[in-house]
């Protein structure tokens, strides 16, 4: 991965009103808008990481903020994180097809959403994210497809270059980028600055239940992915 060039980042407005969405699991104890700010993943060197000895994945995420300031200096100022889908392809890319196995068949299990919600998400004002899913976004910072597309191995380091990017971008709340599961999807991890940024919940729909959350799922799924899910 390459190294930031500490140039302020090219940034777009997502506009207050802008649907959010997430997939999220159902009997999580934390309201599906909430911003994770007390339980960062500690920073998690990957590349030689033995899944069999420590029986799992490291816990951390693409772009998890460093709230370690001697790793990124200012990067606590950043706050708490959410991270977002702008459209329902986007949460079904990153929520459910992320961790799923498509069969030949193309129906995916029903245990891939069962023990899922879909909630929609409002934003309360304009804010302004970095843009990492533009040719012209990744240059001006010195990077490269990288960032946005490498494996849980390289997430150190992408948490690292987005925190650094973040923190060089001081007016942005967050950065959009492509998500890695769904190429033609794009996805926001938001952070608050430790101040409060409106995101509203406006519905939830359980996904092992018939209803309007696995229908517009498995919509999504045939549309956009030509798959759809072998219902009981």
């Amino acid at each position: 991965m390459r190294k930031y060039n500490g140039a302020p980042a090219h940034t777009a407005i997502v506009p207050a009103g802008a649907e959010l969405w997430r997939v999220h699991r159902t009997d999580s104890r934390y309201p599906a808008n909430s911003f994770n700010s007390t339980g960062i993943a500690p920073l998690t060197d990957a590349v030689a990481f033995d899944i069999r000895k420590h029986r799992g994945l490291p816990r951390q995420g693409r772009f998890d903020p460093v709230h370690d300031d001697t790793v990124c200096p200012g990067g606590s100022g950043l706050g708490g994180y959410l991270y977002v889908g702008l459209s329902v392809g986007a949460v079904v890319a990153e929520g459910i097809l992320r961790g799923t196995d498509i069969p030949k068949s193309k129906l995916l299990s029903y245990a891939a959403v069962a023990d899922f919600s879909l909630t929609k998400l409002t934003l309360g004002e304009d804010i302004s994210v970095v843009s990492l899913d533009t040719q012209v976004g990744l240059a001006a910072i010195n990077q490269d497809g990288s960032l946005v597309g490498c494996t849980w191995r390289d997430y150190r380091d992408s948490r690292v270059t987005c925190t650094d990017i973040l923190v060089g971008t001081p007016g942005a709340l967050g950065v959009r980028y492509p998500c890695r599961h769904g190429k033609d999807e794009r996805a926001v991890m938001l952070v608050d600055r430790r101040n409060s940024l409106p995101v509203d919940i406006t519905d939830t729909s359980d996904l092992s239940v018939p209803g309007y959350g696995l229908d517009l799922v498995r919509r999504t799924l045939r549309l956009g992915f030509d798959l759809d899910i072998d219902l009981p």
